[in-house]
């Protein structure tokens, strides 16, 4: 039979509070089960959930937003030049 974790014992791994733990339950985020009104985790579901979580932070590390950062530009007074924010506030 495999071990069944609290949502105690679970909140103190993920370092997370008992009632953030619950809720990801609740919502189907966390692999749980409901026995006698509690939840309980089974630990290899469990680890199985951390390695695939860990998977896909892994995967997202060193990826390029899709949109590039387009700044504003702005036209200073008597000036027939136009300026960006960054060129604007450069020296300050």
């Amino acid at each position: 039979m495999q071990k069944l974790l609290t949502t105690k014992e679970v909140a103190e791994m993920l370092r997370m509070r008992i009632e953030t733990i619950v809720r990801k339950a609740e919502q189907g985020l966390l692999p749980a089960v409901k026995i006698g009104g509690r939840w309980r985790i089974p630990q290899d579901r469990l680890e199985q959930w951390f390695r695939e979580k860990e998977a896909a932070s892994a995967d997202a590390v060193g990826k390029k937003p899709g949109k590039p950062i387009v700044l504003k530009t702005y036209h200073m007074g008597g000036s027939r030049d136009t300026y960006s924010r960054k060129d604007i506030y450069k020296d300050l």
